[in-house]
């Protein structure tokens, strides 16, 4: 199943804002969330606002809390070696629930 790119996510108690990387809408309604991880939003100034480490993963966290808020059932992470490796990024979507295109096909 091929997900959305860059969808918003708004946070129906706070307001707030957040584009996912992936998004999939299963046909039973729910929402999984796919998020790239990459180490630079935590450690490059430019990219965290300047808060630093700690600043930047209460951020992240702030962030889940709202996807989840939103009715997003779950959040897959996956970072460059998962992609690279390709296996145990399929096996976290599967774990998901996300069906890949010869499940769909069925």
């Amino acid at each position: 199943m091929v997900p959305e790119l860059q969808q918003d996510i708004t946070d129906p108690q706070t307001g707030a804002l957040y584009r996912v990387d992936y998004l999939w809408r299963l046909p039973d309604g729910r929402l999984i969330v796919g998020e790239y991880d990459g180490y630079e939003k935590y450690t490059n100034p430019n990219m965290n606002d300047r808060r630093g480490i700690q600043g930047a993963v209460h951020a992240e966290k702030e962030r889940e809390t709202g996807l989840y808020r939103a009715k997003v059932d779950s959040i897959v992470r996956f970072t460059y070696e998962d992609v690279l490796k390709q296996h145990p990024m399929i096996n976290k979507l599967r774990a998901a629930g996300v069906p890949d295109a010869t499940m769909a096909m069925r």
